[in-house]
């Protein structure tokens, strides 16, 4: 078969031969055909030569002064593991094939050579390794466009970490795809929840993302780099007959944020920044639901600023907002961690308190009645405020509870103002 001089032209050639009159007419076949030929006289010049001029191939003689055919492909080897090796011998033995075997020789050609065979072996070895280098070259092609890409990207090939885009690196805080591996034993470590649940807790993560992708349609993702868990919408496609997986991992944090924002604003009284009625009604709705479930008591404060009517009329409208302002802080600072502040509406503000019978919750509101009335308003001087508090019963709805704190209000206002009562 002739050779194709465009694929020879393209390589270097390492041509090892101990015999001399070999070697002329070797060389002399071999420069006809190969542009870059190096020449060695024995497989330590051989193994010197490779190591300064790094050819694409390797032609060698097996019995050689020195170093011999077998030590120096031996001592290439360890330096580079795929490059193509072809090895003249005039032997048969069975323990030179398997040394040969177990280093990996790519091509045999028998002695006395015949310049033909020799240089189809060379040939071969040559289209494959313009093959690979297309291949690599596309490769690098396909990485150059993941790295090029805003979003993160991670190839999963036989659950092996196969590729990490750079963009997904750098958020990770790993400098490269081997630095990740080494350091991330089980990528499910990275994947949480919206609740903050770790994913692979469930079994195994890839499994899970692959098979059942509309179970997590956003991932959290942890940084080396951040302390807080990062959302991001998850995209799934699948190679199943070679069992790869690309994720793309699309950030989402200014979604995430603007909804929060959005249900901030959608929840929250804008002038006092407590709940606002909306709220509070599935707030208390979940309490409840609690309460009847788990046989726990649960009980509510209503509160009506006294006489605040006067105080707009007097003051103006800016003034009262300062005062509503500062009533709900005052609210806020001083009930439990668990308790729910909420404007329930114009002056009268709600305190969800779970877990407090009627007598704790009595002893909180006659505390927030007296902080109020001790505390100075800017422009008002001194104001007082007025509690009703009751207790859920079994029975109750969000309207008959209520409805009972309010009669308690109206008997506190009633009774004098700036008290408190229950619905006994």
């Amino acid at each position: 078969m002739p050779a194709k001089p465009d694929l020879l032209a393209s390589i270097t050639l390492l041509y090892v031969e101990d015999d001399p009159d070999i070697r002329v007419q070797m060389v002399k076949f071999l420069s006809r055909r190969i542009q870059h030929l190096v020449i060695a006289e024995n497989g330590r010049d051989g193994l010197d030569k490779f190591l300064a001029h790094n050819p694409d191939i390797v032609v060698t003689d097996i019995m050689m002064p020195e170093m011999d055919g077998l030590q120096m492909a031996k001592a290439i080897r360890e330096k580079n593991r795929d490059i193509p090796i072809v090895v003249m011998t005039a032997h048969n033995d069975d323990e030179y094939f398997i040394k040969s075997i177990d280093l990996g020789i790519d091509r045999y050609v028998l002695k006395p050579t015949n310049p033909k065979f020799l240089i189809e072996a060379v040939e071969k070895c040559a289209q494959l390794l313009v093959s690979k280098r297309q291949q690599e070259e596309a490769n690098r092609y396909v990485r150059f466009l993941l790295d090029a890409q805003p979003n993160f990207l991670m190839v999963i090939t036989g659950g092996y970490v196969e590729y990490i885009n750079q963009a997904f690196l750098d958020f990770l805080g790993f400098s490269s795809v081997d630095h990740f591996r080494e350091r991330v034993g089980n990528v499910g470590n990275l994947l949480f929840t919206a609740e903050g649940k770790n994913i692979d807790a469930e079994g195994c993560w890839l499994n899970l993302l692959v098979k059942n992708p509309e179970r997590f349609p956003i991932i959290y993702l942890k940084s080396q780099l951040l302390e807080n868990l990062v959302p991001f919408a998850l995209k799934t496609n699948s190679l199943y007959e070679q069992d790869r997986h690309l994720f793309s991992f699309i950030d989402i944090t200014y979604i995430e944020n603007e909804k929060r924002q959005l249900e901030t604003q959608a929840f929250t009284d804008a002038l006092t920044g407590v709940c606002n009625r909306a709220r509070l009604q599935g707030v208390l709705e979940g309490e409840l639901h609690r309460s009847r479930r788990h046989n726990l008591p649960i009980s509510i404060i209503l509160g009506d600023i006294d006489h605040f009517k006067r105080v707009n009329d007097t003051y103006g409208h800016q003034v009262g907002d300062d005062v509503l302002k500062r009533f709900a802080k005052l609210l806020r600072e001083n009930v439990r961690a668990e308790d729910i502040v909420a404007r329930w509406g114009g002056e009268e503000f709600m305190v969800v308190s779970p877990l407090s019978d009627i007598k704790a919750t009595g002893l909180l509101a006659e505390k927030l009645r007296r902080i109020i009335e001790s505390e100075t308003f800017s422009t008002v001087g001194k104001v007082t405020c007025s509690f009703g508090i009751a207790q859920a019963r079994r029975e109750d709805s969000i309207r008959t509870l209520t409805e009972r704190a309010d009669k308690a209000l109206y008997k506190a206002k009633t009774n004098g103002r700036n008290r408190v009562e229950n619905d006994a």
